[in-house]
């Protein structure tokens, strides 16, 4: 990292740990948005960290924002999945919108005062995106919209939704921008996930809704929205990564004042290699997704390594929390401690975003190619 970036490191650090750390217990409690956080956190410019300057961002790339992220998350999953999704969202506006509508929703993304959301996935279309059934049909200077959508991030409180449609005329699939409140927009039930509890996720019901023409993102179609998703996914590898190394200092900490056989557990062999291998893991993640990320010079990574570092990030959170919980013993299971929590956010991401199976196809794909195999 650069003098620049460790400085930031080190303000996120200070932020997440004074201002998030302690209520995180209760967002994922009552399920409550952490609307206080985000305020503090817009307030700092991260919810348009990589936004352009002159749409009130603060012109930063996905390096410096994936080295936030991580800090955030070590602190509060569900307030990072909020800076998280401000700059996503904002960035595939940036990238994939008209001027007109980074005009209209860059600036109020940075601001933090209003909140974006990607709505891709739907009953019958999860990982295979060219499934997609919600339908936009052309009638004079609007698109009339039919499908639902489900397991949308933020859907709950999302001002914005960028909507994965499918252009019936063209038989193209391309990008929607859709209000809150537009007719014929109908937010569906909060679904009772695991984790990710301050950033309910809902389905979304369109029936006959009417969006203006100018709403279409202009290179949104389905081939540059799943590249977008390489965004997405340095940046969810980066908050599982947050939560490992949370866990694993935890343990650290734990093993070195608790004793067994009168001797500290961490002069134990066996938990010492435990130790090391957890560390491993946090490193060489961490490498893979600095490594990613430095690749977005153009707007999004390389999709190759973006599926290596999620997959390997994922993966190597769920084993590092794993460890810790299992060296804390009975209080690592206990709610009392952060480390049930952690688990239970590391573990939708290595499914949102795409799983890392699907992350393994992307992976074969850029070594070995595409293989089309001929039918009967």
């Amino acid at each position: 990292m650069t003098p620049e970036q460790r400085a930031l490191q080190d303000e996120a650090r200070k932020i997440a740990r004074s201002e998030l750390a302690g209520k995180a217990a209760h967002w994922d409690a009552t399920g409550e948005v952490p609307w206080e956080n985000i305020r503090v956190l817009a307030a700092n410019g991260y919810m348009g960290l990589v936004l352009p300057e002159e749409h009130g961002g603060s012109g930063a790339n996905l390096l410096d924002l994936v080295i936030v992220l991580e800090e955030l998350a070590w602190a509060c999953v569900s307030t990072s999945l909020y800076v998280f999704s401000a700059n996503a969202q904002g960035n595939r506006i940036v990238q994939l919108g008209t001027d007109d509508q980074r005009k209209r929703y860059v600036p109020r993304i940075a601001a933090g005062d209003f909140l974006a959301s990607h709505a891709m996935s739907e009953p019958g279309a999860g990982s295979d995106a060219r499934q997609l059934r919600t339908r936009a049909e052309r009638r004079g200077d609007e698109y009339v919209v039919n499908g639902d959508k489900c397991w949308i991030s933020r859907g709950a409180v999302a001002d914005l939704f960028l909507v994965n449609v499918s252009f019936r005329e063209e038989g193209k699939k391309g990008l929607l921008l859709v209000e809150r409140g537009t007719d014929g927009l109908e937010i569906g039930k909060v679904e009772p996930l695991m984790g990710h509890r301050g950033s309910p996720s809902t389905e979304l019901h369109f029936k006959d809704c009417r969006v203006p023409l100018n709403q279409r993102m202009s290179d949104g179609d389905l081939g540059s929205s799943l590249m977008s998703m390489s965004f997405s996914r340095c940046c969810n590898a980066a908050m599982a990564l947050g939560a490992a190394q949370r866990a694993f200092e935890d343990a650290v900490d734990y093993i070195q004042t608790r004793e067994a056989y009168s001797k500290p557990l961490a002069d134990l062999q066996g938990l010492r290699w435990m130790v090391a291998d957890m560390k491993v893991k946090l490193e060489a993640a961490r490498l893979l997704i600095h490594r990613a990320a430095a690749s977005a010079a153009s707007g999004f990574p390389s999709e190759s390594q973006a599926a290596v570092a999620k997959t390997f990030a994922n993966e190597a959170a769920l084993q590092v929390i794993s460890d810790a919980m299992q060296l804390m013993g009975a209080n690592g299971y206990s709610r009392e401690y952060p480390i049930e929590r952690l688990y239970r956010d590391a573990r939708g991401f290595a499914i949102a975003g795409g799983t890392t199976q699907i992350q393994r196809n992307l992976i074969a794909r850029s070594v070995l190619g595409r293989r089309v195999h001929a039918q009967g």
